[in-house]
């Protein structure tokens, strides 16, 4: 009897430590389950058209850039001297129109403003005189040639009109060269006419209407861009790397996002004074929008033509040490609704959404690995294979990464 009673109570106790164990791996697995569907959903990100239009979100491609292998330089643009002009007027006066603004592009004669002198009255005047007195001396002149074809009077008096005349001519040529140079008219009016002396952009104006002008004073600048070139700055110990003909890829300081080539055409031969530097001359080629005389840039001479896989920087976001980029997945249009929400937000928010209609987009974080940065792109190798084609989120990445991080703690 006690036999029978302990084999029952054993076969009881191991019938309970196998359910047990039966439970507890089924829970584990129920764990592994859920854990290996988070992972699934924590690297994808699901917004709403008017989320994405509310961050600003931007996208970019995927590029290859020439980022290693070259020397970093820093530099200036520049325009040569024969490239600019001040706009001045040849006579002093008041400023009373002005018609160009900083950025305008204006032609060669094109007329920029009026200057108001009533001194230039006083000229006009005495043209208007000479020309009197030239018609009348033309008249003497028909008169004394006929007296003297008549023998009815002396060939010198003839002569003598006729050098009167001529001066008389010469003082009037004097005047009207005078006026004209200097914007004036011909008729009586006391404006003067600017014009620009070049073609090119408005670079700045030193003038303000109502403002008395000097004669010769700088009024507008004119910077004619199409000649525009960047002057870099070598020290002694990287020269020998620079050579005629070499590529330079830069860009502006205050926008590094944006990139232009230049040629090396000219190698400086003397230090700068104040950087103890030798400026090296390259022609900017290709597009020159955004470029302005007198920017500083950073530059990279590109010493082989070897490119990497990049993405402008700030497509990169980090954390908890690792490197993430994010992708445009998929867009499909759906209620918005709570189900159609890959990261569940509040009751509330539902509440206001539940009704609106509208196209999600869905993102990919994707983990990368970081290179050498340069010129406002970093190059990067993605842990897994990326479409060439495919849209990277450039503006709005970090609000991507810390929507994600908030909704995975949320979650937990």
């Amino acid at each position: 009897m006690k036999l029978k009673f302990l084999i029952q109570y054993s076969l009881i106790l191991a019938s309970s430590i196998i359910a047990g164990c039966q439970t507890e791996s089924s829970n584990n697995k129920k764990v592994v389950e859920e854990a290996t569907h988070e992972h699934e959903h924590e690297e994808a990100l699901t917004l709403t058209a008017a989320q994405e239009k509310q961050v600003g979100i931007t996208y970019t491609a995927l590029s290859y850039q020439m980022l290693s292998n070259g020397l970093i330089l820093n530099g200036v643009l520049d325009v040569p001297n024969d490239m600019k002009a001040y706009v001045t007027s040849v006579y002093g006066g008041v400023l009373e129109e002005l018609y160009a603004r900083p950025g305008d592009f204006v032609k060669k004669g094109q007329v920029l403003g009026k200057v108001l002198n009533p001194d230039l009255i006083k000229m006009q005047e005495q043209l208007q005189l000479i020309n009197n007195q030239i018609s009348l001396t033309q008249i003497e002149v028909n008169r004394q040639q006929e007296l003297v074809e008549g023998n009815a009077a002396p060939l010198k008096k003839l002569q003598q009109i006729e050098v009167e005349l001529a001066n008389l001519k010469a003082q009037k040529n004097s005047l009207s060269r005078q006026l004209s140079a200097g914007g004036g008219s011909l008729h009586i009016s006391s404006q003067i006419t600017i014009k620009a002396p070049i073609s090119g952009v408005v670079a700045s104006i030193q003038g303000l209407i109502g403002t008395r002008i000097e004669a010769s004073s700088p009024i507008l600048e004119i910077v004619n861009n199409d000649a525009l070139h960047v002057d870099m700055y070598v020290y002694e110990k990287d020269f020998s790397k620079v050579k005629k003909g070499q590529k330079i890829l830069f860009s502006p300081v205050n926008n590094a996002n944006v990139s232009y080539e230049a040629q090396i055409d000219q190698l400086g031969q003397a230090f700068e004074k104040e950087t103890n530097a030798i400026a090296v001359h390259a022609q900017v080629l290709g597009n020159k929008e955004g470029l302005i005389n007198g920017m500083q840039v950073q530059g990279t001479l590109i010493v082989s033509d070897d490119k990497s896989l990049a993405v402008p920087t700030d497509c990169i976001v980090s954390a908890e040490g690792k490197d993430y980029i994010f992708l445009l997945k998929d867009e499909h249009t759906v209620p918005e609704s709570p189900k159609n929400l890959v990261h569940k937000e509040s009751e509330e928010r539902h509440e206001n959404h539940k009704h609106e209609e509208g196209l999600n987009h869905e993102y990919d974080r994707i983990a990368v690995v970081k290179g050498v940065s340069s010129r406002g792109f970093t190059a990067i190798t993605p842990v897994k294979e990326i479409d060439e084609n495919a849209k990277i989120v450039q503006k709005g990445a970090f609000f991507l990464l810390a929507k994600m991080t908030n909704s995975g703690e949320h979650a937990h």
